[in-house]
C-alpha cells in the first residue's frame, strides 16, 4: 500500500510540473508566410555556404541549435512554415523569438519531428555585432559569425 502513494505522489508531482511549462503553439496562422530558402555564400570563402531564408527585407543564415529547452514563452506566434527547392515543407515552422523584438534570431522547428532539432537563423546585418543571444541558442560557431 505504501509503494502505491510513493507513486501516485510522484505522479501528481509530474503532472504538475507538466502544467507549469507552457507548451509552444505550433499552429500554423490563417495566412502563413512561404519562406523560401536560399544560399548564402561567405565571400571570404567560396566553400562556405549556409542556407538561408527572408523576412521584411532581412536576410537570415543558419546560425545554431539549441543548448536547453524551449518553452512557449520563448518563442512568438508562428510565421509560416519552409519552401525548399519549391517543396512546401509545411511541418518546417518558422517563428521569432519573445525575447528578441529587433528578430535578430528566428528559429525552425519540425512540428511532426520526434528526433528534429530546431535550428536557428541569425540576421545577416548582426554579422561581426554583438547583439543579446538567448541562453537557449547554442552557436554551431559558424565561419560567418565569428
Amino acid at each position: 500500500m505504501k509503494k502505491h502513494l510513493i507513486i501516485i505522489a510522484l505522479l501528481l508531482v509530474m503532472a504538475a510540473f507538466a502544467g507549469c511549462v507552457q507548451r509552444i503553439d505550433l499552429s500554423l496562422p490563417e495566412s502563413p508566410r512561404a519562406f523560401d530558402t536560399g544560399t548564402y555564400v561567405n565571400p571570404d570563402d567560396p566553400d562556405d555556404t549556409y542556407a538561408t531564408i527572408r523576412l521584411d527585407g532581412r536576410v537570415y543564415a543558419v546560425c545554431g541549435t539549441t543548448a536547453s529547452r524551449m518553452t512557449g514563452k520563448d518563442v512568438g506566434k508562428c510565421l509560416g512554415y519552409i519552401v525548399q527547392d519549391g517543396e512546401e515543407r509545411m511541418d518546417d515552422r518558422v517563428f521569432p523569438l519573445s525575447a528578441d523584438p529587433e528578430r535578430n534570431y528566428l528559429v525552425v522547428i519540425t512540428v511532426n519531428g520526434f528526433m528534429d532539432q530546431p535550428i536557428f537563423y541569425r540576421a545577416l546585418d548582426t554579422a561581426g555585432k554583438d547583439i543579446e543571444t538567448p541562453a537557449f541558442v547554442q552557436s554551431l560557431d559558424y565561419g560567418i559569425w565569428n
